[in-house]
């Protein structure tokens, strides 16, 4: 069994993953299982640097499926087919829009196993608003002690922690950090880069709720995350090692917007799994 499951969703953005691959292709980590679920309309495993990306992860130790299952259905019911074949204690979540520094799955790794948490995040950086800087938005509640459950509503002060992760401002309030010095943050949620631990993750059922959502939606992490909080505890590393590739989403309709969101399930979820933590979520 591998070290950690990387589970890598794509959907008719085959530049952005080529570049995501490259940055798991030169992971310290080297014991992966990389598990593709591809739902574009051409096949990405057929060109010619993805078959180059899939051998060098290959050649230093690691495993690469591929899966392609077009049309779309939506990004949830992607990571529940994924983290349906998922085997390893850990699961990492990467969008097909994030490259990582060499260090970052380690970093996460060694962090779940020690907080024995729900999750742990990296979250990427969009640089293109690296001369934007945001003192107003870069507000940071470090964890100083062990990862600890916590009940994080919409509506709540705790909420507003999400600011941090707008445009470039975790990357500037990183700037001058070392990797080896890394700290943990407090979060409402994170997207994209995210190591789960598996057991945990399937608690709370996952990703199941898919076939609640329309094929146009948002949330899904944000939903996981907060129930896997309420009961676990859930962070985020500071630096994060990960940036966004900046290129259009894939999860958005014709109009330019999402026709549901996972969040709207909240209040029925924690009454499900955390029903001791339920407040204003049930509202």
């Amino acid at each position: 069994m591998a070290t950690v499951d990387v589970l890598l969703p794509t959907c008719n953005r085959s530049s952005s993953f080529l570049i995501a691959m490259s940055g798991l292709a030169v992971q310290s980590v080297k014991d992966m299982r990389v598990i593709v679920s591809d739902q574009s309309d051409e096949p990405i495993a057929d060109l010619a640097e993805a078959k180059m990306l899939r051998r060098t992860i290959e050649a230093r130790g690691g495993t690469v499926e591929w899966h392609y299952r077009a049309p779309s259905r939506g990004i949830a019911e992607q990571r529940d087919f994924l983290l349906g074949l998922a085997e390893a204690p850990a699961v990492l979540y990467l969008d097909d829009d994030v490259l990582m520094e060499p260090w970052v799955t380690a970093a996460l790794l060694d962090t779940l196993r020690e907080e024995e948490c729900g999750f742990v995040g990296a979250f990427p950086a969009g640089l293109s608003w690296r001369h934007d800087h945001r003192p107003g938005q870069q507000a940071i509640e470090y964890w100083d002690g062990p990862v600890t459950p916590e009940a994080v509503d919409p509506g709540t002060p705790e909420w507003e922690r999400a600011q941090l992760h707008r445009a470039a401002n975790l990357w500037h309030a990183s700037r001058g950090s070392d990797p080896r010095s890394r700290r943990l943050y407090k979060v409402a949620w994170v997207a994209s880069c995210v190591l789960y631990d598996r057991e945990k993750l399937l608690a709370v059922g996952g990703f199941s709720f898919w076939p609640r959502l329309p094929r146009f939606h948002s949330g899904e992490e944000v939903l996981v995350q907060n129930l896997l909080m309420r009961r676990w505890g859930g962070c985020a590393i500071i630096p994060s090692g990960a940036y966004y590739t900046e290129v259009p989403s894939t999860v958005l309709n014709s109009a330019g917007r999402v026709d549901g969101h996972a969040l709207d399930l909240l209040g029925e979820m924690v009454e499900r799994y955390a029903p001791e933590t339920a407040g204003a979520a049930a509202g």
